[in-house]
């Protein structure tokens, strides 16, 4: 069994540490083209805010990319999972778009002060560990400008720097010379040569696109976009042929880790299983799981290793180490790690305070974080995903079985956090769900209050058989009033099971806006269609700004909550019909995720924000 629970600190440190190893060139070639971007940026790239093209690094923006797919048409400003330009057209789909496996560096600029304070002022870099022994180095890459809608334009240029840190960075020349993002939609090869301003650097050395003026016009700004970037050279000296560890999971150190969590190692070159063992050792109760290789709990894909089935006690210390021999690359082995202090992580108690409120709305779904849901594969590789086209926002999960062309065998759940509605007098549950495609697969609702991170230890009860339900194909349908009375008087659990079969027909489930209210209610009860709710990025020194569009003029009741359901403020606010924007100052609060709720007698809407 393989479960994906990481914790948002653990898939930070994973993707930051992932994007900040510079990438060791082996061979006489580079290619990148991003289509793994959905699991955080490959190695050796980073981004920057803040830049300024005539000194040196900017700030490191980790925080302003995001691995979750976007359309070209995304106004949020930051760094972008992309479809690439490649095989669409200026007019492709969302769906065209959403289903392209060809993917692309996207950057979407805005004027928005705090983060770039000028749209010029971003980069998308990548760091090599050293040139030694290369020379004759020549770049080839398509540049994208994708957002037909955009008004504004400016050009684009590549530069170097030299060290670990640059102070200076040197523009080179470019074919074709200008290099140009606006309304068009363009995807233009672009080549560069460096001569031999690169050749046998014992140092790192970094290549950036980035702007070269700031936005013309009025309007939107472009979203530009990188794909297919090809660094060619002579020679074949640099780097260590050995394959260097880039990153861990669990990281070292870490704290709460969940009991399903497989260990993966991310490592600079491609690798394969070699021989040896892998030794997963309880510190704590002095005991040791020895996986021999090879063994079909450790696969690989890429430069990513993955060990499941790992056997993982609460609340114990671990260290893990292996030998030399069990990654290769090529005829060159890795290093191992020979000692108990290099990768060291504790688990989790098991015991998670129960939320007395539940208000799912997936925004800002990022897998394997599933809002506050958790997912739990018990068969098969596909999973529970985030999905760009949610019930009342861009925002819900899914769970597909079919992939690569055919139906596959797969057991999986989509799990809340532990709730406890002892408070509420009448807890209902209400959820929005669909499915896509024409399909059989088993579509079901369970309870459960005993389950602690094995989904198959646990004792569940059937509250809703979904599969019999008659959901249209890619139309909402509304499951409302499913009543949780019986089970308030304990903590319990929630969880979606989607069951599909190689021999059957898979079909796309997807479930967005679960909530749970004290008492029967109608849809208008719990469906904010009626009342357009947006919170304007992220609250910073406790000023959040609401976006609230109404039929009429009115009156609303706003509350902050935190994630366990307790009320830190309340207020009042008077609006006009059409758009409105509201600022709520907040309390002295933690930095973290909260919910905002508005309501009056006819609508309400629920949605979560992150507090700086």
């Amino acid at each position: 069994m393989k479960k994906i629970l990481l914790s948002l600190c653990v898939l930070a440190m994973t993707y930051a540490a992932h994007a900040q190893i510079p990438y060791s060139l082996v061979g006489t070639s580079y290619m990148q083209d991003f289509d793994a971007i959905g699991s955080g940026l490959p190695i050796g790239w980073r981004v920057d805010s803040l830049t300024n093209k005539n000194i040196g690094l900017g700030n490191n923006a980790q925080n302003r990319f995001s691995a979750t797919a976007v359309t070209w048409t995304s106004s949020i400003r930051g760094f972008k999972n992309v479809a690439s330009a490649d095989g669409l057209i200026a007019t492709s789909t969302t769906t065209d778009q959403g289903n392209s496996t060809d993917r692309a560096l996207g950057c979407r600029q805005v004027g928005v002060s705090g983060w770039d304070k000028k749209d010029s002022l971003v980069a998308m870099d990548f760091n090599i560990a050293n040139t030694t022994g290369l020379t004759a180095f020549n770049l080839q890459f398509k540049f994208m400008s994708v957002h037909t809608g955009a008004k504004r334009y400016n050009n684009w240029i590549v530069q170097y720097g030299i060290g670990a840190n640059p102070t200076a960075f040197t523009t080179v020349a470019t074919t074709p010379v200008n290099i140009t993002a606006d309304s068009n939609f363009t995807n233009t090869t672009v080549n560069v040569s460096f001569g031999n301003a690169l050749n046998n650097i014992s140092q790192p050395v970094w290549i950036r696109v980035l702007p070269n003026d700031t936005t013309q016009g009025s309007g939107t700004r472009p979203l530009v976009a990188l794909d297919d970037f090809n660094l060619t050279w002579t020679g074949s000296g640099a780097g260590n042929p050995k394959p260097l560890i880039a990153s861990l999971s669990p990281a070292d150190n870490s704290t709460n880790v969940a009991l399903g969590s497989n260990l993966v190692i991310n490592f600079d070159k491609n690798i394969t299983v070699g021989s040896g063992s892998i030794n997963i050792h309880n510190i704590t109760d002095l005991t040791t799981q020895v996986i021999t290789l090879p063994s079909a709990s450790v696969t690989t894909s890429g430069m990513v290793a993955t060990i499941t089935g790992v056997t993982l006690v609460n609340a114990k210390s671990y260290s893990v180490d292996f030998d030399s021999t069990a990654f290769m690359a090529g005829t060159n082995n890795s290093y191992g790690i020979y000692d108990a202090t290099t990768w060291n992580f504790t688990t989790t108690s098991g015991i998670i305070p129960p939320a007395t409120t539940l208000n799912e709305s997936f925004v800002g779904c990022n897998a394997p974080l599933l809002g506050s849901f958790t997912e739990s594969s018990v068969i098969g590789t596909q999973t529970w995903r985030c999905s760009n086209f949610g019930h009342s926002d861009t925002d819900a999960v899914y769970m597909n079985g079919f992939a690569s062309g055919a139906s596959n065998d797969n057991e999986d759940w989509l799990i809340s956090p532990p709730l406890n509605m002892s408070g509420m007098t009448q807890p209902m549950l209400n959820y929005w769900t669909k499915k896509r495609f024409i399909g059989t697969d088993t579509k079901q609702l369970y309870i459960s209050n005993d389950y602690i991170n094995d989904v198959t230890a646990a004792t569940w009860t059937l509250l809703q058989d979904v599969s019999t339900v008659l959901l249209d194909t890619n139309i909402w349908y509304n499951a409302t009033n499913i009543n949780l009375t019986a089970y308030k008087a304990f903590p319990f659990t929630l969880a979606y099971k989607y069951v599909s079969a190689a021999s059957g027909s898979s079909d796309e489930w997807s479930i967005d806006d679960v909530m749970i209210i004290d008492g029967a209610a109608s849809t208008k009860n719990i469906d904010a269609s009626n009342l357009n709710l947006h919170v304007y990025g992220t609250a910073i020194d406790g000023n959040l700004l609401l976006g609230i569009e109404s039929k009429s003029a009115n009156n609303y009741h706003i509350a902050i909550l935190d994630l366990l359901g307790n009320k830190i403020m309340e207020t009042n606010t008077s609006v006009q019909t059409g758009k409105n924007k509201v600022r709520v100052q907040m309390p002295s609060v933690s930095n973290g995720i909260y919910f905002v709720q508005v309501w009056n007698a006819e609508s309400k809407g629920v949605l979560k924000f992150n507090k700086q």
